[in-house]
């Protein structure tokens, strides 16, 4: 378990204190993501894969390989991988989008745009 996943965890168990959740937000912003996009795209213009489901919008994001490799076992053939820091991700995903980290993990979780912009603003405090 990385520590991202451990915050999670930690946050999850202790019901959602504050204190745990922005551990878990700062790991978000520390961490480095692997994004399925479009394996036809171009290099500098990643076709990120969102769901969608009615006017909801959800981003698969990754951690570690084998959680994207058990997830995108049926696809892979269609998909390549794109890496991001947490910074980027906040910079580039949409402000009606949940960001589902590791998707059928034992620790999966799903960031809400509400979340996210929380997640902006420490973003915008620590670099400032």
């Amino acid at each position: 378990m990385n520590s991202l996943e451990q915050a999670i965890k930690n946050a999850i168990d202790l019901a959602g204190s504050n204190q745990e959740a922005n551990k878990a937000y700062l790991e978000f912003i520390k961490a480095n993501f692997i994004i399925p996009v479009d394996k036809n795209s171009a290099a500098d213009a990643p076709e990120v894969l969102y769901l969608q489901e009615s006017n909801n919008y959800f981003l698969p994001v990754f951690t570690e390989m084998h959680h994207f490799d058990q997830w995108a076992r049926d696809i892979s053939d269609s998909i390549q991988v794109l890496r991001l820091s947490g910074v980027d991700l906040l910079k580039g995903v949409g402000d009606e989008v949940t960001v589902c980290l590791n998707i059928g993990s034992t620790v999966y979780k799903e960031f809400n745009p509400a979340e996210l912009a929380r997640m902006r603003s420490m973003v915008i405090k620590i670099f400032k």
